[in-house]
């Protein structure tokens, strides 16, 4: 279909039009009016709010058309010219290397001037230093009767014709004041010390052995396992007092307060959150047998004393307490308790030592707190602490129960929880005697 046209005759007036196309040659001019013409319609039309997208869609084509081929232009001649530079017969690239690094390349000629085994310069150069016909090759010819290795054999025989007699006598045994007997002496001498020595150290290590073996002995008896249970009942210790704010410290070995007494392995600082900060109780701790009660409360006292404290706890290992005092035993404030070993490396709860605590925090809260205005119920206290004491001895038996009677093992730790339960509400009911902090 034959699109339509249309003839104009037109004067322009307007100086920027007539001064951009009075630069151009006459018969260029209507084509560039033409086109000024085209990119104006184009641009009113772009301007109205009734903007024709075909134009626009139309340009855009034309663009991307262009710059396709402009693209495939690109990749043909990029193709040509790698292909040019890089191709194996007549590439640009592989010539240049054979040219240069090629066996008769530049490169190879001079490597091979300077290198060559036949007419290289330093192989020559080797040559004439150290070959045979140079003047070290000459010197160093076994042959040549005036080469070094000659010169070095006749000095040799003249100094051993001359020397012969002096060597035989600094290497004859016959002979006390030569060499080889000097020689001999010293090492007579060095292995006689060094016999001495071995001696010694056989000692020494006998001893060693003599005192390891006391060492293991005194530990099968149970000082040594003593210190092993020391050592791991601060852990649970140490975590029920930060659970409660408090402050524990082991001071095993640490000299107190009495002539220099080491007496008292663990000490709990009391925290601002209970009603008595600052004071303490003492945890003594013992895997030993051979511990009666009268022992067993001197010491404790002596502990009390040389840490400061208002409370002791004696902490047995299962199995070492006095028969006596069982699973838990108070006397007047101060207490025996025993932990099961088997329980606390398994991470079980202790409740033994853990009642003990508690009470001992609660029962030095109490008597911070005597000369409040509202006074604390003695008896009340005093009465609570026996159910406690009593809840202990039934927890020790029960705790005997599990041991022995596995049948009934669901029964017996139902009662245990109810025990527990119990003693948490014993404790409350103590707690909340205490008048409130100021």
């Amino acid at each position: 279909m034959r699109e339509k046209t249309l003839r104009l005759e037109m004067e322009i007036i307007d100086r920027d039009v007539v001064r951009f196309l009075e630069q151009l040659p006459e018969e260029e001019r209507e084509a560039k009016a033409l086109e000024a013409m085209k990119v104006g319609v184009i641009a009113i039309m772009s301007a109205s709010p009734t903007l024709d997208t075909r134009v626009v869609e139309e340009k855009f084509r034309e663009v991307q058309q262009q710059i396709a081929r402009d693209v495939e232009y690109f990749r043909e001649e990029l193709k040509t010219r790698l292909e040019q530079y890089f191709r194996c017969e007549g590439g640009t690239v592989p010539a240049f290397i054979e040219k240069h690094f090629g066996e008769d390349g530049k490169i190879s000629r001079i490597l091979e001037s300077y290198f060559g085994s036949d007419r290289g310069k330093l192989t020559s150069l080797l040559e004439g230093q150290v070959g045979p016909d140079s003047f070290l090759g000459r010197k160093m010819d076994p042959d040549n009767r005036e080469g070094l290795a000659s010169q070095v054999e006749r000095s040799v025989e003249e100094l051993l014709r001359q020397n012969a007699a002096q060597i035989r006598s600094t290497f004859s045994l016959d002979d006390e004041t030569s060499a080889l007997s000097l020689l001999k002496r010293s090492l007579r001498e060095e292995i006689e010390k060094l016999q001495g020595t071995v001696n010694q150290h056989y000692a020494q290590i006998t001893g060693a052995l003599a005192s390891e073996r006391s060492r293991l002995a005194e530990a099968e008896k149970g000082t040594g396992k003593g210190r092993d249970f020391e050592d791991a009942l601060y852990v649970p210790l140490a975590g029920m007092a930060g659970a409660l704010e408090d402050e524990p410290e082991n001071v095993s070995g640490v000299k107190g307060l009495m002539n220099n007494d080491k007496v008292g392995d663990f000490i709990v600082r009391l925290g601002n959150c209970c009603r008595a900060p600052g004071k303490v109780i003492v945890f003594e701790a013992k895997k030993q047998q051979g511990y009666n009660m009268k022992r067993t409360l001197e010491e404790l006292e002596r502990a009390k004393k040389n840490r400061g404290a208002e409370i002791g706890i004696f902490v047995f290992c299962k199995g070492y307490e006095p028969l006596e005092a069982g699973d838990f035993f108070r006397t007047g404030y101060d207490f025996v308790v025993t932990v099961d070993e088997e329980m606390m490396e398994t991470g079980q709860r202790l409740l033994f030592l853990e009642a003990a605590y508690k009470v001992a925090r609660t029962l030095i809260a109490a008597r911070a707190r005597e000369d409040e205005e509202r006074a604390i119920d003695p008896q009340f206290v005093l009465a609570e602490i026996e159910s406690i004491q009593t809840a202990m001895k039934n927890a020790s038996d029960i705790r005997t129960k599990i041991g022995t009677i596995r049948n009934s093992a669901d029964a017996i730790e139902r009662a245990m929880n109810v025990f527990e339960e119990k003693l948490e509400t014993h404790l409350g009911n103590i707690w909340r005697q205490m008048p409130e902090r100021q």
